[in-house]
């Protein structure tokens, strides 16, 4: 395990773990509205080809660069060029780029987490519920108590990190990504029986084929994917780099692919028929998780208990993915300057707070958005061409084979170097123009 001597128990740690960095708010305020916006259920045409074209093979590459060279992407990049007995200089550079934009994103992700854990706690005591104006109710969340809200959501996440890869990741994810789902799934269900859901029913899987021939339609299921399984060439290495290599990497893979398109459409089938039952606007982002569905419990029978549960998947679900980001630093903090981990949790967390309170409060929206359109892309880009174009071919294939009861296909290469690749960087082009 290079540097690195905790690790994941076994192959359900690292699928737990993964999947929890994967499903978060993108699956839950995301997905819904690009499904509803882009046809319904034709959407999942797109989005299934997208997800087994790039997805899968994203996921097995980013886990077996990290397996092979035991360590997270500026490690990882480095021994990449060492193998082509080259200067691993370049290479540490790019995983610096990757790790930088990981924290970056997770002092971002740290403001909407602690705005969840305050719905969470307003839910509970009857604030969130009893609010008249759940707009207003939501403006006040943005605008006050910011410090106190991000410590405790550093907080959290710290202590759950501090516990180490197997004690605190795998064990917290091993709770809280099956309960997501079935917390998910019994609200889907209450839902169900709203008068009008039927609405929502018939708009999803009323067949539109008219968007299958909309460019713009494929260029959003590509997105999502991307989206969806956090493929930033950083937490699925340092994941992959967790994992033992008795372990078969591309059964991980689509278990990872698969818990995290079940909880997307969990998702979908609790929200779009909810929004269609009381004649809710569906938005995307904040508005749809902090307005339009406090307003809709606030409509139904034992509304508030289920405005808990609501938010306690939501919490599970933000927190597995913020774990996931921080991990990324924390890792490198250890195998590079060889410190231990509580330093390491407690460097992370004070820096991230800083991040958080200075730079990200009042401008969350303009600072997501320069990071999923054009740093987070950038990080997959490159990740993808360290794992297929710069580790020798039989490198990756034997890493890959390794744990896999069969001979492996021909595919592997050609798909991750010239399909993903190359879809990768029309995205990237795309998003800049």
């Amino acid at each position: 395990m290079g540097t690195i001597k905790d690790s994941f128990s076994g192959k359900w740690g690292l699928i737990f773990s993964a999947a929890g960095s994967a499903i978060g708010l993108g699956n839950i305020w995301l997905f819904p509205y690009r499904l509803a916006e882009s046809g319904g259920a034709t959407f999942m045409i797109p989005y299934i080809i997208c997800l087994s074209i790039v997805g899968v093979i994203a996921v097995i590459g980013e886990i077996s660069i990290g397996r092979l060279t035991g360590t997270g992407p500026v490690g990882a990049f480095k021994k990449a060029l060492e193998l082509r007995k080259k200067n691993g200089k370049i290479g540490e550079f790019f995983g610096w780029i990757c790790v930088s934009v990981a924290l970056v994103q997770s002092a971002g992700y740290i403001l909407v987490v602690s705005w969840v854990i305050r719905f969470l706690v307003g839910s509970f005591v009857g604030t969130t519920f009893n609010a008249s104006n759940s707009a207003q109710y939501f403006y006040l969340v943005e605008h006050t108590e910011e410090f106190f809200w991000i410590c405790i959501t550093v907080l959290i996440a710290a202590v759950t990190i501090a516990k180490g890869v197997k004690k605190g990741i795998e064990k917290s994810c091993k709770l809280m990504i099956p309960a997501i789902i079935v917390l998910l799934l019994f609200l889907a269900v209450r839902v169900a029986f709203l008068q009008n859901a039927v609405e929502g029913y018939k708009y999803l899987f009323s067949p539109k084929w008219k968007y299958l021939f909309y460019p713009k339609i494929w260029m959003l299921a590509l997105g999502q994917v991307f989206y969806s399984l956090s493929l930033r060439g950083s937490t699925v290495v340092v994941y992959g780099s967790y994992t033992n290599k008795s372990d078969n990497i591309v059964s991980s893979a689509k278990h990872i692919v698969a818990l995290d398109t079940i909880a997307s459409i969990i998702a979908s089938l609790l929200i779009i028929p909810a929004v269609f039952a009381f004649g809710e606007n569906l938005n995307s982002g904040e508005s749809l998780m902090f307005i339009t569905m406090p307003n809709i419990f606030k409509n139904i029978a034992f509304g508030q208990f289920l405005m808990v549960i609501f938010f306690t998947a939501v919490f599970f679900a933000a927190l597995t993915s913020l774990v996931g980001m921080l991990e990324v630093v924390i890792e490198v903090l250890q195998s590079r300057f060889k410190i231990n981990r509580i330093l390491a949790v407690c460097i992370v967390s004070v820096v991230t707070v800083f991040m958080c309170n200075f730079f990200v409060v009042g401008n969350i929206r303009k600072f997501m958005d320069v990071l999923e359109l054009h740093l987070i892309p950038l990080c997959t880009l490159v990740c993808g061409i360290f794992i297929f174009w710069i580790v020798p071919g039989n490198k990756v294939i034997e890493e890959i084979q390794s744990g896999h009861p069969k001979p492996l296909g021909k595919w592997i290469m050609p798909m991750g170097r010239y399909t993903f690749c190359s879809i990768i960087i029309l995205l990237y082009v795309l998003n800049v123009l």
